[in-house]
């Protein structure tokens, strides 16, 4: 999977060391494999996609193609 640039918005700053980005930064794979396994959203700045909307920095709705 190819990762766009992470250094921008985070709408939850404080839950950030939680959002699938710093989870992937941290080699915590096992756990964004958990947290991906059904995906709805998809982050707006890196593309990651996550079951739920609060896994991610940026998230918005996945479209039907997209998922």
């Amino acid at each position: 999977m190819s990762r766009k640039n992470t250094n921008f918005f985070c709408k939850d700053t404080e839950a950030h060391r939680e959002h699938m980005c710093s989870l992937m930064e941290l080699g915590k794979m096992r756990e964004v494999a958990e947290l991906s396994q059904n995906p709805a959203f998809v982050c707006r700045n890196c593309g990651v996609k996550a079951d739920r909307a609060e896994n991610l920095c940026y998230p918005k709705p996945l479209d039907k193609e997209e998922s």
